[in-house]
């Protein structure tokens, strides 16, 4: 295995171990901020589709240290593997810049969980 190969292998493995099957919150009475929804759903579409490009339509610069677009492809690809097709999501709600949906996959339930900086661009994505 060479050495670019293997450190996206081990980032995708510490990518996959923050994910961990949602609990039965409550949906949110309130929606979400049209940026975070907007950045939830390039994301779920990014995902659907496999675009690297629409995946991370809305990344802050943060989100690029060390990874490109095709590097979350890759983790795209893997999630799939292990979770199959995005199914329905519910809004829970918000904590600080923090918006947080349940979504319901083939192979289980995870939270997907999106962080909104003062810019309106995404900061922070984590599949638990």
């Amino acid at each position: 295995m060479n050495g670019r190969k293997g450190l996206a292998v081990l980032c995708a493995a510490m990518l996959l171990l923050a994910v961990g099957l949602a609990g039965c919150e409550k949906a949110s009475d309130t929606p979400p901020p049209e940026a975070a929804q907007a950045a939830f759903d390039h994301v779920r579409e990014g995902y659907t589709q496999e675009d690297a490009a629409l995946f991370t339509q809305d990344f802050a610069e943060v989100m690029f240290a060390g990874h490109d677009a095709e590097w979350y492809l890759g983790v795209v690809r893997d999630l799939k593997e292990r979770f199959g097709a995005w199914g329905e999501a519910v809004y829970l709600g918000a904590q600080d810049s923090q918006y947080t949906w349940r979504v319901s996959f083939d192979k289980g339930k995870l939270k997907v969980l999106i962080v909104v900086d003062e810019d309106e661009r995404v900061s922070g994505l984590w599949f638990r």
